[in-house]
């Protein structure tokens, strides 16, 4: 048996693979572990609860190998240093990387191949002659752009003028306004006095709501965020000379507006979702680059989904 687990800013996720018989066993979910958005106490904590309701969904206790991808490892030392003695306190044999090399290992399987991850922030990437080059992740503060944090500020900038009455009217007002039971105005100042990136990041699915109500403001930034991502797809695909495999990965391509733009752009782009991003992991631990097997388990392991809690669901912003 084989465990990986995918941490980032607004969940982990823990994947059991039978790898003998490339079967999903088990899948379990909690809450986030990027040590840049909790403590590394909480870290450890929602960690070990991921692979605890992984091995009882899969009815196993004994894992042979693991890995970990973790947001925040190979961001700077200090937070490197930190997530090791998290995980290897655990396991002093697990194998440790960034999320987001798993997210681009989910997509090129290795291969040459460039890889947008958009989720609570985001990051891309691309791999070349085998070597992966990273761009963008720099901060919530300068970038993350097109993430699930991103659309929310711009959409709470864009609602604030349009209450000034300096662009048309927008029905975020009003869905923000009935999500907070508090004005415009008190919980702006509220989200700024008691910041929580996963909350913000969260909210960009009232955004995608209003769009697909026809909100023009909110339809605008769900095009931005696009445009971003069509910024960093391009600007890496200056680096190859021939066509490539171009993929996006991460909780913003459950917006059907988004993925429709990025198809639309890209006609071969692959997307999934980030709670996909595990099984990119446990397949870059298995050292298998097969299309059709990750598919295969990316089917079996939507097929678990449907045994999560509804709380557990939620925290994958599955409705």
């Amino acid at each position: 048996m084989i465990l990986a687990v995918d941490g980032g800013g607004t969940k982990t996720l823990a994947v059991i693979i039978d790898e003998k018989n490339m079967v999903v066993r088990g899948i379990g979910v909690a809450g986030p572990s990027n040590v840049r958005s909790v403590t590394a106490i909480t870290s450890r904590k929602n960690i070990l609860s991921s692979i605890k309701n992984a091995k009882a969904m899969a009815n196993v206790k004994k894992i042979d190998k693991s890995i970990y991808g973790i947001a925040g490892y190979g961001d700077s030392k200090y937070h490197t240093e930190e997530l090791d003695s998290i995980i290897k306190s655990m396991n002093k044999n697990a194998v440790i990387t960034n999320d987001g090399e798993a997210a681009t290992y989910l997509i090129t399987l290795g291969h040459d191949g460039i890889v947008t991850a958009i989720g609570t922030g985001s990051v891309g990437a691309y791999i070349k002659n085998g070597n992966i080059n990273r761009i963008g992740g720099w901060s919530y503060l300068t970038d993350d752009v097109a993430s699930g944090y991103w659309i929310t500020r711009k959409a709470l900038e864009l609602s604030e003028k349009s209450y000034d009455k300096l662009i048309e009217n927008t029905i975020l007002i009003n869905k923000f306004e009935d999500y907070f039971k508090l004005s415009l105005r008190d919980l702006v100042s509220n989200l700024e006095s008691h910041f929580d990136k996963r909350l913000m990041a969260s909210l960009a699915i009232i955004v995608n709501d209003a769009a697909r109500e026809g909100d023009f403001i909110a339809k605008e930034v769900l095009r931005l965020s696009f445009e971003e991502i069509k910024l960093m797809i391009y600007g890496m695909k200056k680096n190859f000379d021939n066509s490539v495999i171009i993929g996006s990965v991460g909780g913003v391509m459950q917006s059907e507006i988004i993925r429709t733009y990025l198809k639309s752009e890209f006609n071969d782009i692959t997307i999934f979702y980030g709670y996909h991003v595990a099984v990119g992991n446990a397949m870059k631990l298995l050292k298998i680059n097969d299309f059709n097997a990750r598919d295969n388990l990316i089917k079996q392991f939507n097929e678990k989904i449907n045994s999560l809690s509804d709380a557990e669901k939620e925290l994958l912003f599955i409705k």
